[in-house]
């Protein structure tokens, strides 16, 4: 396992999926593996940092008698790839999981990342989105735990080393991270089997189509194709109230 982990937990308006990510983050992480959670609110005008200000209030999470520290950063960076850039500036561990507000984690899901992370040494960056490396007849790499890609979407578990031996992220576009990890050649990975972590605007159900194309006229979301109900329901099915 890696000897410590941060998390990078990044938000900019999106509300009603802020908060529900957050109450999920807080209920299924392994706390024992975390040494602080920085939270970066980049410019939220709907009450997200409001939300921030309250969740993050006391200054840390108490969990199994420990104190973790909290740190809320207000910025106004307006791209992933520069947040990364300073929030890998003062990183004092050796990985951190980065999570976008819009990420909804199941039960154990940094266990199972850290673990496989331990297992491949030769692997920096290891991606979890749901449905990377499975299609309708099931996982395509059965028996591994990772499969090697072109590049890991913007959430995941990543080593700090790999960012502080090469040059920052390119902070203009949207893809300066995609662009990034292709340039510098990074040792890169999906989880396999994948991890059952949804993005919340891509769930075929409500509230989340609604909200998502609320978010979409107003410029906080992209226009992502939702999710296949057919093949990628149990990816979000512990996110229902039984």
């Amino acid at each position: 396992m890696p000897e410590s982990v941060e998390i990078l937990y990044l938000a900019w308006n999106r509300l009603s999926m802020t908060s529900a990510t957050w109450s999920w983050m807080l209920a299924h992480t392994n706390w024992d593996l975390v040494s602080k959670l920085v939270i970066y609110d980049d410019g939220s005008e709907d009450g997200t940092l409001e939300f921030l200000r309250g969740v993050t209030a006391s200054g840390k999470i108490r969990r199994h008698h420990r104190d973790i520290p909290i740190e809320l950063r207000v910025s106004d960076l307006r791209a992933p790839p520069a947040i990364m850039n300073h929030f890998v500036a003062t990183c004092e561990s050796d990985a951190f999981m980065k999570l976008d507000n819009d990420i909804a984690v199941p039960p154990d899901y940094l266990d199972k990342m850290a673990s496989v992370l331990d297992r491949h040494p030769e692997i920096d960056l290891l991606g979890m989105e749901a449905g990377m490396t499975q299609d309708r007849d099931g996982v395509l790499h059965e028996g591994q735990d990772i499969v090697v890609c072109s590049h890991i979407g913007g959430v995941g578990l990543m080593r700090t080393a790999a960012f502080r031996s090469r040059p920052e992220l390119p902070v203009r576009g949207r893809f300066g991270f995609d662009t990034w990890q292709q340039r510098y050649d990074v040792p890169r990975a999906w989880v396999t089997p994948d991890i059952n972590c949804p993005q919340l605007d891509r769930v075929p159900l409500e509230p989340w189509v609604s909200l998502t194309e609320e978010y979409i006229e107003k410029g906080w979301s992209r226009p992502w194709p939702p999710y296949d109900e057919s093949w990628m329901t149990p990816f979000w099915e512990w996110m229902l109230e039984k």
